[in-house]
């Protein structure tokens, strides 16, 4: 896995499912997750579909669909993909016929261990990134394209100071920009490549690169409402603000992700979503998710923070006053409510057992 393996802890018993608290009629009726399989060490089978008749009524799984490693997942227009996050590296890809995923095709991902994907709305491709392999390789989002080819892009060779992670480039996550262009993550130089998709031969293209502090190991990336983007963090537990200046992204300001985080050893925050003016961050190792807000002074400010309703948290959703966690090391993904008024996580109205799991994507 690109993070590591959560450590091994005693399973902890799911309570029975009951009914979330009332959403509203945005709530998300399906839930697709994807897990770590026991190529890997995970516990999980592949990717689960979760359904629930009305918002508010209890979740049921009603698909599993077998495969290696679909450690991350992306919804397209009557389609889901997954990254098999493999040595091989593959791309797989389903179309939703009748509420069902069937397979439609398996492409190569450009590179080892792909761990996220993305959908470029610019040129309508898939942008994968592989983490081992340090490339980002791009392919068709039709899973029925006669000739889904990969083409491949490597990373900048380079470091960081943390050698046991940052001994080359490592790629995290993609994406987009608001001027069209797509950011991949680089945990492994400290780095921040700007890349751009020809949408007719869909060859990526590096265009810029934009550093951030040494060791910092950035992991995800989300977009303020105010335009500038946050960067979490793996390696240093900061988020880091950063704003556009004449085409270069440069550093606004920092903060720990809970007070203390800096000197607190074991922690690895993962997964970063800004919702409603708000920034969520979960780090494993505490546990928890951390909620920010923009003070007056443009500077984040730390709002709040509470369990995740598990161990481990790779990933979560969120959706209209509720927040779903996959929670990795506790073999569950829990159903947060949020505070209408905070936006902080609340104790878990619906806990339900899931292998490993590693990606929520809800629609």
């Amino acid at each position: 896995m690109s993070d590591g393996t959560a450590p091994e802890q005693e399973p902890t018993a799911p309570r029975e499912p009951i009914a979330a608290s009332p959403a509203s009629a945005a709530a998300p009726q399906r839930l697709y997750i994807g897990s770590y399989t026991a190529s890997s060490g995970g516990s999980g089978t592949g990717i689960t579909v979760l359904e629930r008749s009305a918002p508010g009524s209890p979740w049921q799984a009603v698909q599993t669909v077998e495969a290696d490693d679909p450690s991350f997942l992306v919804a397209t227009e009557g389609a889901l993909h997954a990254v098999s996050e493999t040595t091989e590296g593959r791309v797989l890809s389903y179309t939703v016929s009748a509420g069902q995923l069937v397979a439609a095709s398996s492409a190569a991902a450009g590179g080892a261990a792909p761990c996220h994907l993305h959908h470029d709305p610019a040129s309508g491709a898939l942008v994968v990134a592989s983490y081992v392999g340090g490339t980002v390789g791009v392919l068709s989002s039709d899973p029925s394209h006669p000739s889904r080819v990969v083409r491949t892009l490597a990373l900048p060779y380079g470091h960081g100071p943390v050698l046991e992670r940052q001994e080359r480039p490592h790629a995290h996550q993609v994406v987009s920009t608001p001027w069209g262009t797509a950011l991949v993550s680089d945990l492994g130089t400290d780095r921040l490549v700007e890349i751009v998709v020809d949408p007719i031969s869909l060859d990526p293209e590096i265009v810029a690169v934009h550093p951030l502090p040494s060791g910092a190991g950035p992991r995800h990336l989300a977009w303020l409402d105010d335009g500038r983007l946050v960067a979490v963090g793996e390696l240093d537990a900061r988020l880091h603000v950063l704003r556009r200046v004449e085409g270069k992204l440069v550093l606004d300001h920092s903060i720990e992700v809970f007070e203390g985080a800096a000197s607190t050893p074991g922690v690895l925050p993962s997964h970063l979503a800004v919702d409603a003016g708000r920034v969520y961050v979960a780090t494993r190792g505490r546990d928890t998710i951390s909620v920010f807000t923009v003070g007056d002074d443009e500077r984040l400010r730390l709002v709040g923070e509470s369990s995740c309703g598990g161990r481990w948290p790779r990933h979560f959703a969120i959706t209209p006053g509720v927040l779903y966690v996959a929670n990795q090391g506790s073999d569950t993904v829990a159903v947060l409510p949020l505070d209408p008024e905070t936006g902080v996580p609340g104790e878990p109205v619906d806990v339900f057992s899931l292998g490993s799991p590693a990606c929520i994507v809800a629609v």
